[in-house]
């Protein structure tokens, strides 16, 4: 071996030894093999690798865990690149033994980052460093592959089964899809898969778990997991900008201006992210609160307020176009019947206008006598028509409007979501202003009730409002109203 050779295995060992010592050097080091990008670093960089780190001892160890890790921070902060993609082949520099289970709301994302990983081992420069560890060839899949001193990653996302398999450490990134952040199903999914995650560990006193997210709901995974145990759990919340909420308060004084990160979130960067996201998914992405400031899903200064007599100019500037009745029946077989609901809408200048609204408590007669009334009484026409959901009770005034009436009864289509999930995907609507409030008595129940869900006793409006929201602006199959093109041609 010639001298230079000896210096370059030298040189290899010793930094081999600081990739082993420091998890952050080890980023530094191999971000270039998985990252086209050059490394941008940032504060809060070198506090997750050193919070992982510390974490580590147990996992390597074999030791008793301090406490499960919860890390609530932005999207764009290089949060699965550090967790989830790097975390565990520099484990396996130290002790190549480690099993580790990693899971996704996708699939697809869960395999993406274990592959990301497995460059990181199979590259040129780990295998210089750390030559003890290599991939087994008939286990060397994308899903799930091993090494030759028995360590294994296995990538599995939400509702998947993971049977067989037991690890040291568990790393839960984004259980749940933050675009479907509204959705109680997938939430409630999300969190019963904690279960088949715990029941996944090699010693459950050992192994602990590491679930990094954004806020989503307040009882999402991060809430749930705090209800349940949150004395032995590590909390670290790094919201984009500075607040209460930034945990542990001894960061606070490590953010620059304000801002965790100027560069990757800037304020030009999250002024784009709240036009894109809208307040709600903003706040709790950004601000790692799952609760816009001042209110709920929708706030109530978004709503618009025309008076009585400017919406009748407006109704007939427009040429008095056809008003619009939605209903949502709440007639059922118990004495004790929740209310009935129903709005008087329509379009004007690309805007929804509600023109009146009330709740009323009938049983199923005395119901049916009552809507035509109420409709006519509020601008129905020839052109008009009542839409009632056709659940079970719906079903039933629909038949006998249509047995006892001339009026256009028709139904609406059944959504597939759920209340929360619509009216978080109709809020930006609302937000931007174009949701109008014709004043009345009925205006002071309408947004209370549709500002407080979902905790008010009582939601008949808010499904009221998605179903105008849907057909007069999300709906774009509405059918043609042949004679009224002929009157306007006319």
């Amino acid at each position: 071996m010639t001298k230079s050779e000896k210096y370059i295995k030298l040189g290899r060992a010793v930094l081999a030894d600081e990739c082993k010592n420091s998890f952050y050097t080890f980023v530094k080091t191999f971000w270039d093999v998985i990252n086209a990008e050059a490394f941008k670093d940032n504060w809060h960089i070198g506090f997750l690798c050193e919070e992982l780190q510390e974490l580590s001892d147990c996992i390597i160890n074999r030791t008793p865990k301090p406490y499960d890790l919860i890390i609530n921070i932005s999207p764009g902060t290089t949060k699965s690149t550090i967790v989830t993609i790097m975390f565990h082949p520099w484990l396996w520099s130290i002790d190549p033994t480690i099993r580790v289970i990693t899971n996704s709301y996708s699939s697809d994302l869960s395999i993406e980052h274990s592959t990301k990983s497995k460059d990181i081992v199979i590259s040129d420069k780990y295998s210089e460093l750390f030559p003890d560890v290599e991939i087994r060839r008939d286990k060397s899949g994308k899903q799930h592959y091993e090494n030759t001193l028995s360590g294994f990653r296995f990538a599995t996302s939400t509702g998947s089964s993971v049977t067989g398999y037991h690890a040291h450490v568990i790393i839960n990134d984004d259980p749940q899809n933050p675009k479907q952040a509204g959705s109680e199903l997938l939430r409630l999914q999300s969190i019963e898969h904690l279960k088949t995650l715990s029941s996944r560990k090699v010693e459950k006193e050992n192994t602990p778990t590491i679930t990094i997210m954004q806020r989503l709901h307040e009882l999402d995974v991060t809430g749930h997991l705090l209800s349940l145990n949150s004395e032995n759990i590590r909390h670290i919340c790094l919201p984009a900008k500075l607040s209460p909420k930034v945990k542990p308060t001894s960061v606070r004084s490590k953010y620059i201006n304000g801002f965790m990160d100027p560069v990757r979130l800037s304020e030009s960067v999250l002024k784009e992210a709240l036009i894109e996201l809208g307040s709600l998914d903003y706040s709790g992405q950004y601000d790692q609160d799952p609760i816009v400031a001042g209110g709920y899903i929708v706030k109530e200064d978004w709503f618009g307020e025309v008076s009585v007599s400017d919406f009748e100019y407006l109704y007939q500037k427009n040429n008095k176009p056809p008003i619009y009745f939605f209903v949502d029946t709440a007639y059922t077989e118990k004495q004790e019947n929740d209310p009935t609901g129903i709005i008087a809408a329509v379009e004007l200048e690309n805007n929804l206008y509600i023109k009146s609204g009330i709740k009323v408590k009938k049983e199923f007669p005395d119901l049916v006598k009552f809507l035509p009334q109420w409709v006519l009484s509020n601008g129905y026409d020839w052109r008009s028509s009542i839409r009632i959901e056709p659940k079970a009770s719906g079903l039933s005034v629909i038949q006998q409007l249509k047995r006892q009436t001339k009026l256009n009864v028709t139904e609406t289509k059944t959504p597939t979501d759920s209340k929360e999930t619509r009216l978080r995907s109709n809020s930006s609507i609302v937000e931007s202003g174009r949701v109008y409030l014709v004043d009345g008595s009925w205006n002071e129940e309408f947004i209370s009730e549709v500002c407080g869900f979902p905790s008010k006793a009582h939601d008949e409006y808010v499904d009221l409002l998605n179903y105008a929201i849907d057909y007069f602006i999300n709906d774009k199959t509405k059918p043609i109203n042949k004679q009224q093109l002929l009157d306007d041609f006319r």
